[in-house]
């Protein structure tokens, strides 16, 4: 365990308690003035946030040369806490991010998925329906075989292949509560920026809402018995189907069909069926389809809830009883390897841990300790709890410093560790060099957090308005090789489930992120008594090799690999060779 400090004031629950006023004389130069303007815009002007971060830009660059702490005007300090009051009584903003858009404005059965299959989103229907999550792969299976050459025109017209741009499909629901099958329009959809378009999904069924046999009741007269042959006359259109669900003969069925049509004065099964679907549709009027709460896309996420009753989230890829590696995720927008590497892994006889940091996904955040100790003791509870031995630890971007701390801690932890892309820790003076947005917000977790909370919370709200194309054009627009990765819709409906697993419990998890970064932990690596791998994308700009090579000065066990034609999203850029390398270091020791 690292000694402990004074703890930096945690984000969200001591929001201001020791903001670094400036008592003496006011300048009237306007800068204040103007940075006020652009916070209070944002909530309506999507460009106004790149306004605030340039306005901080400002401030940082002309605060007192070797303080700490940046210091505000009483006048700025007070405008930013009515700001934030007022951030918290807007509520959730109206989402306007074509994607979701596309799953929530029908209340049945929708998802847009990637051309490869891989879902970029979902409604709760939608899970259901489809039997899949956010981040998980289509079964090709849920289309019926007589709607399967549309289908696959429409995965080649998504990548230019096809002309096809629009099909009716026949969907096979995984949950029999929606019927042996439904009907779903399937169309391109293009997302701005993106080489390929995304595909659609959504039913063109009508969900049998409980309202709507109190309306046969009502309206017509049926019985309750009636009201249930009728639902399930909607849902599967078979008598024979029916009988069987009803348990009882076809001639009892075909009897209450035709005192349902009687009573509804339906001439025949095709008017019927209207007006079934008329008194449906009416139930249906202004609901929307339900986004759902995020979870392990692959369905195998488990979660050890220590004595103290904080929950520690983790789930798996490859081989489930193989040799035991533990992957320890940064904010680099990535959840899960992509799905090619989990043959890899099952093949070479390895288990992949991917445990979720403290706030991350379904992982609790301790608030009384400090961001280092937080993520520490959830390692070691999951390293004793699950892992139970010796193994390889990977980490990705500052998701290696609680690695490389209790590594230092203790020796028997780790047989060797590996460092995937730019850990703020590593190099703190390589902030710098960072894009405009990640630089000032990391100097201002650093100087002031209370600031970089009050950033976070406004772009949070605005990602969930504007869409996550929103953020990640501020964030990687910099860095060619990031937007060649972020026009590839199979990547990006996997950076979606990453973005969502990081924001599921709202901003604060980002700012502790930020505080981790300017963690010093040059004590750790100079006591690593087992051999690090850093392998450093030379397209990150947080990246640089003299800086690197210094490493390998404070402690020859550290060994620096270049890795070229890769930048911040590495494990997408070179997923394979990251592999390579996890596979040969845990064979090591297997």
């Amino acid at each position: 365990m690292p000694d402990r400090k004074p703890k930096t004031p945690l984000a969200d629950q001591h929001m201001f308690l020791s903001p670094q006023l400036d008592n003496g004389e006011e300048l009237e130069d306007g800068s204040d003035l103007d940075l006020i303007a652009s916070t209070y815009r944002s909530v309506l002007d999507e460009s106004a946030f790149d306004d605030m971060i340039s306005g901080w830009e400002r401030k940082l660059t002309t605060s007192d040369v070797g303080t700490s702490q940046t210091k505000v005007s009483r006048r700025l300090f007070g405008q930013l806490v009515t700001f934030r009051d007022m951030l918290d009584n807007l509520g959730v903003p109206a989402s306007s991010d074509p994607l979701k858009v596309a799953v929530s404005e029908v209340p049945g059965p929708a998802a847009v998925i990637s051309p490869n299959g891989r879902v970029a989103t979902i409604n709760i229907a939608g899970e259901r329906a489809f039997g899949v999550r956010q981040g998980g792969q289509i079964d090709r299976a849920l289309i019926a075989a007589s709607s399967r050459d549309d289908y696959d025109a429409l995965l080649r017209a998504s990548s230019g292949h096809s002309n096809a741009a629009h099909a009716i499909l026949t969907i096979l629901p995984a949950a029999k509560d929606y019927g042996e099958s439904l009907l779903a329009e399937a169309y391109l959809l293009r997302a701005a920026g993106q080489n390929r378009a995304h595909i659609a999904l959504r039913s063109l069924e009508i969900a049998w809402a409980p309202r709507a046999g109190d309306r046969l009741q009502q309206a017509f007269g049926l019985t309750q018995a009636e009201c249930d042959v009728a639902q399930l006359f909607f849902q599967f259109r078979n008598l024979e189907t029916i009988a069987e669900k009803r348990r009882v003969s076809l001639l009892t069925i075909r009897t209450q069909i035709k005192t349902i049509m009687a009573k509804m004065e339906a001439p025949s099964n095709i008017e019927l069926m209207r007006l079934l679907a008329m008194v449906a549709s009416r139930e249906q009027v202004g609901l929307t389809g339900g986004a759902p709460i995020w979870h392990d896309p692959l369905s195998r996420e488990s979660i050890v809830q220590t004595s103290g009753g904080r929950k520690i989230a983790w789930t798996w890829m490859g081989d489930r009883h193989g040799v035991p590696v533990v992957m320890s995720r940064g904010m680099t927008m990535t959840y899960l390897l992509p799905a090619e590497c989990e043959a890899r892994l099952k093949e070479a006889g390895i288990c992949l841990y991917l445990p979720s940091r403290p706030g991350y996904g379904n992982s609790t955040i301790d608030a009384s300790l400090d961001f280092m100790e937080d993520n520490i003791v959830a390692l070691r509870e999951f390293l004793d709890r699950i892992v139970g031995r010796p193994c390889l630890g990977v980490g990705q971007a500052d998701g290696v410093l609680p690695l490389v701390a209790e590594a230092a801690a203790n020796p028997a932890r780790f047989h060797g560790l590996i460092a995937v892309g730019y850990a703020g820790g590593f190099d703190i003076p390589g902030l710098q060099r960072l894009p405009k947005i990640q630089r000032v917000m990391l100097q201002l977790a650093g100087s002031a957090p209370w600031v970089a909370e009050l950033m976070a919370k406004s772009g949070h709200r605005m990602m969930r308005q504007h869409g996550l194309d929103w953020y990640l054009e501020r964030a990687f627009r910099s860095n060619p090789i990031n937007q060649v990765t972020l026009r590839n819709p199979d990547w990006t409906a996997l950076i979606r489930n990453a973005c969502e697993h990081a924001l599921k419990q709202g901003h604060v998890t980002f700012v502790r992120e930020l505080q981790l970064t300017h963690y010093p932990i040059d004590a750790a690596l100079r006591d690593l008594a087992i051999p690090l791998l850093y392998l450093a994308p030379l397209d990150d700009p947080g990246i640089d090799l003299d800086a690197c090579r210094r490493l390998e000065k404070l402690n020859p066990k550290i060994a620096i690999e270049p890795v070229s034609d890769a930048a911040e999203l590495i494990l997408y850029q070179r997923g394979e060779l990251v592999l390579d390398r996890i596979i040969a270091l845990a064979r090591q020791k297997k």
